[in-house]
């Protein structure tokens, strides 16, 4: 006589096997007439339910090992995963922070806008608004790059262990990536300073603070962002002194740390702060509205003390290059400059964007003339004297600019330092644009809530940024034997253009194409190391 099977314990508490649940339930089917309390009943079949129970639990058991296989197959595969969930979703589902996209997205245009078109101050006119997003939307970018890095490092709980480490070696590999893509898209030969490969660098630079609790990440960017500017002028002239060169003799690529760090143009001791001030924020909880309200009510408090003390500084510190405000456009673009300071030099940037091999105009004089000295990177505030080290002339000019000394550089800096314009990088400007993007991520993500469709033009560009900022380098190379500086025309008709590619694309597929290219690569970095 064949004995029962014993009766499987429940591998899973509180979930329902198909035939028995783990409830009440359980007593929907009754014993067959006849048997006694404590033996198994029978089936019509003949078997007994026990048996039935113990084949139901391991096809769920085979189930959910089949789905699980499906996870990792369709995570290190080429193939591009499809839209499952909400619109706007991608695989996070709804744990996803549209209002991070949609602030991204906002950063996004605001870069377009810098680099297709030309500006001038006041808020009267179009170019007058776009002018705004002069310096403001790259550090927005930077701060939202720093708040990913937290988030895919455990964001309030951040990774320990084996899992940090593979964290750490998905972020190398995305750094990697980025460095490729950044000189490929440098082959275009814009006029634009790609910031690719600096966020490589930086990206790579944070990892060993993917622990630090959000306190001591917040001091650290403040530290960073005061003190950072100083380092980044006087830096070359001491290393000058001390007979080394912090300039490239050679393009070899052997000076690239010395380029992303101190004389680029986004110098990561500057710019760091802002990774380190978006990883601090991904650790705080931001699940409750109160919480993003007393963000937007800091942002707007930094934003205030940040352009306000920089006025007031170029105002009162000797040698400092005044700040202008204007509500009203001027008619004519020059009008923007309050004063024009022939005896600064210009950052190594600068210079090759003003001059070409030729002492002609670069092939960013358009913007630039567009651009007076004031109102977005004046010389004096973004460069100092002495800053550089660069000898040669001024554009038009034959008076050699000089490289000046320690003791003339170090005394530049209280000057350099007065002033909040757009890319000067002194701690008023990493304040005051700093309010604003974390102003800006509070908003989003409070909209972003309750009306988050009325941000998905946004957040769809957000979502793809990597493969929308390549697309609006593309754009402008095709454009590049047309003067689309002298109209927005350009500029617009390119951000609807990616809007709506990037909103289609997302109805049917979860991640943008360069975006997946970079995350296969880095899981796939991962998978080989475990």
């Amino acid at each position: 006589m064949d004995l029962p099977a014993p009766m499987p314990r429940d591998p899973d508490p509180g979930t329902t096997t198909g035939l028995i649940d783990a409830g009440p339930a359980s007593t929907a089917r009754t014993p067959a007439t006849g048997t006694t309390p404590g033996t198994p009943w029978t089936t019509p079949d003949g078997g007994t339910a026990a048996r039935l129970a113990v084949e139901e639990a391991e096809a769920a058991r085979a189930r959910a090992e089949a789905r699980a296989e499906t996870r990792e197959r369709l995570m290190y595969s080429g193939r591009l995963p499809m839209r499952t969930g909400p619109y706007l979703t991608g695989t996070a589902g709804r744990r996803r922070l549209g209002g991070l996209d949609a602030a991204r997205g906002l950063a996004l245009v605001g870069m377009m806008a810098v680099h297709m078109t030309s500006s001038t101050c006041g808020l009267t006119t179009l170019p007058g608004v776009l002018h705004q997003a002069h310096g403001r939307s790259s550090i927005l970018f930077a701060v939202i790059a720093g708040f990913s890095l937290g988030i895919i490092s455990g964001g309030r709980e951040p990774h320990r262990g084996d899992r940090l480490v593979r964290t750490r070696l998905r972020v190398l590999a995305r750094s990697a990536m980025l460095l490729v893509i950044a000189g490929l898209t440098a082959l275009l030969g814009t006029s634009v300073s790609i910031i690719l490969g600096f966020y490589a660098a930086w990206l790579a630079l944070a990892l060993p603070f993917l622990r630090w609790r959000p306190r001591r990440l917040l001091v650290l960017a403040a530290v960073t962002a005061l003190v950072g500017k100083a380092v980044v002028i006087a830096l070359p002239a001491l290393l000058t002194a001390l007979g080394m060169s912090p300039y490239p003799v050679m393009v070899d690529g052997n000076a690239a740390l010395v380029d992303f760090f101190v004389i680029g143009t986004y110098p990561g001791m500057v710019w760091m702060s802002f990774i380190f001030l978006g990883l601090g924020l991904s650790r705080l909880d931001w699940s409750r509205s109160r919480n993003l309200w007393r963000l937007v009510a800091v942002g707007a408090a930094c934003a205030v003390a940040g352009y306000a003390g920089g006025w007031a500084a170029s105002e009162t510190v000797p040698g400092a290059l005044p700040n202008s405000f204007h509500i009203v456009s001027p008619a004519d673009p020059v009008a923007c400059t309050t004063q024009a300071s022939s005896s600064a030099v210009l950052s190594s940037s600068q210079w090759s964007d003003a001059v070409g091999s030729d002492g002609s105009a670069g092939s960013s004089g358009a913007a630039r003339a567009s651009e007076p000295a004031g109102a977005s990177e004046p010389a004096g505030a973004s460069e100092p004297a002495g800053g550089s080290g660069v000898s040669g002339a001024w554009p038009g000019s034959d008076q050699p600019v000089q490289e000046p000394g320690v003791l003339d550089t170090l005394s530049s800096i209280p000057a350099a330092l007065a002033t909040a314009a757009p890319h000067s990088g002194t701690p008023f400007e990493a304040l005051g644009s700093a309010g604003v993007a974390m102003a800006v991520i509070g908003l989003f993500q409070l909209v972003s809530r309750r009306l988050r469709y009325a941000l998905a033009p946004l957040a769809a560009l957000g979502s793809m940024s990597l493969t929308v900022y390549c697309g609006h380098l593309v754009a402008i190379w095709v454009a590049r034997d047309v003067d689309y500086l002298a109209s927005p025309a350009f500029f617009l008709s390119v951000t609807a253009g990616l809007t709506a590619f990037a909103m289609l694309w997302l109805i049917v597929f979860a991640r943008g194409p360069l975006e997946h290219l970079v995350h296969v690569v880095s899981v796939r970095t991962t998978r080989a190391s475990s």
